[in-house]
């Protein structure tokens, strides 16, 4: 019986550092009597798109060892082949992973590869990319510029940029067109969730599954911050959706015009033209799971 072939693509700056043992934790945990593998490292931004692209027709899993960001870049090059993305999560957020219940030490990651059971999940066409977990306008996408220019990864880094930014950030007016209904809303930020987290356990969008079919549109108006306790209960237990600053949309095919270009695409900077046009692909990439 002919071996399962697995790339790994890691890239060796993401999060927290971590992926620089899982080059020895595969020849110790990886099942290499049923799996052959190799590994590539990145070796600037983007790199990881490019050897996904080449590489897909060639293994039957690829792996991206690092954060969302990365994950994106791999699993967008595998959507709609037969090729099944993997995810060994070494980043600051792994909002994806933690979706999925990937355990976040390398070594059960690797396990879980080991197993080499498979679902299919949903991803959303954004413009001309796609995000896999979530992407979002206004505030949210400020705090993802601003801490791809911080010198210091994780949590915290993140927590007191927000806190930082959060004085200074005006509400914006958006038009939104959801499956052709159309909306005027002011808002903080938009969220546009296929899985249910930002990551770290933050639950933006509880009710969101990855084989729905939808998107779901998470509108934050400006709060005062005597909410923010209660706010941060509700984020991290699941409960968002009820808080009285959020509304809850969902839809198939949804365009969005937002006052500035500022977007975050699964956590990763990024620019948009005058709007932003979402599409959901329902089923349209095979991913491994515990």
């Amino acid at each position: 019986m002919s071996k399962t072939k697995v790339l790994f693509i890691i890239n060796p700056i993401s999060g927290t550092g971590r992926q620089k043992i899982v080059e020895k934790l595969l020849e110790k945990h990886l099942d290499t009597q049923h799996i052959e593998y190799d590994i590539i490292y990145t070796e600037r931004a983007k790199h990881a798109i490019e050897i996904a692209k080449e590489a897909k027709n060639k293994y039957d899993i690829i792996t991206a060892v690092g954060g969302d960001g990365s994950v994106n870049e791999v699993g967008s090059q595998l959507i709609g082949s037969n090729t099944t993305l993997a995810i060994i999560p070494v980043g600051s957020g792994n909002g994806l992973a933690r979706h999925l219940k990937i355990p976040l030490t390398i070594q059960n990651a690797i396990e879980t590869i080991n197993h080499l059971k498979k679902t299919t999940i949903d991803v959303v066409k954004i413009n001309d990319g796609y995000f896999l977990g979530t992407a979002g306008t206004g505030f949210d996408a400020r705090i993802g510029w601003l801490f791809s220019q911080s010198k210091k990864r994780g949590f915290w880094t993140y927590f007191k940029i927000t806190i930082k930014e959060y004085f200074n950030y005006p509400e914006g007016v958006y038009d939104i067109s959801i499956d052709g209904e159309k909306i005027n809303t002011k808002a903080l930020l938009i969220t546009f969730a296929n899985s249910n987290q930002y990551g770290n356990n933050a639950y933006i969008s509880p009710n969101s599954r990855l084989d729905d079919g939808l998107i779901r549109i998470i509108i934050m108006k400006k709060f005062p911050l005597i909410y923010s306790l209660n706010f941060a209960y509700k984020l991290f237990n699941k409960k968002i959706n009820t808080f009285k600053y959020i509304k809850e949309l969902k839809g198939k095919n949804i365009t969005i015009v937002p006052p500035k270009k500022e977007l975050h695409i699964d956590g990763e900077p990024a620019l948009t033209e005058s709007e932003i046009n979402l599409t959901i692909q329902p089923l349209a990439l095979k991913i491994i799971i515990p």
